[in-house]
């Protein structure tokens, strides 16, 4: 059901409840309305808070670090796999390193355009 619907419906046993003089009906209804507002404030926030996250990972900032981290690592990986003589893991780590340096100058653009004023 709903939150909505679960308000309602808590509303509607609690003001029965209240006018026949039920406590206990009134006593449900208030708690099942507060418990759907409780949830609704829940997804609301949760939402909120997703939002935030999305907006922290399209960052330019961040993806510029993440492609520097990826990058680290895949350096890491490709000499590990040198020492090793394992050419699969070098190779992997070929790849990383090389797709974290790009993700890295997409973002290092995508920071130089935000920061270029705007002629209008």
């Amino acid at each position: 059901m709903s939150n909505f619907v679960n308000q309602a419906t808590g509303f509607a046993k609690e003001t029965v409840g209240g006018l026949m003089g039920d406590e206990q009906m009134k006593k449900e209804g208030r708690s099942q309305r507060a418990q759907a507002i409780g949830e609704q404030e829940m997804e609301k926030s949760k939402e909120q808070r997703q939002e935030q996250v999305d907006k922290v990972m399209d960052d330019p900032a961040v993806t510029n670090a993440q492609g520097k981290l990826m990058a680290a690592t895949g350096a890491a990986q490709k000499y590990l796999g040198k020492l090793t003589g394992n050419t699969d893991k070098e190779q992997q780590g070929h790849q990383l390193q090389a797709e974290g340096t790009g993700e890295s100058k997409l973002s290092e653009q995508k920071l130089q355009q935000q920061q270029q004023p705007t002629t209008q």
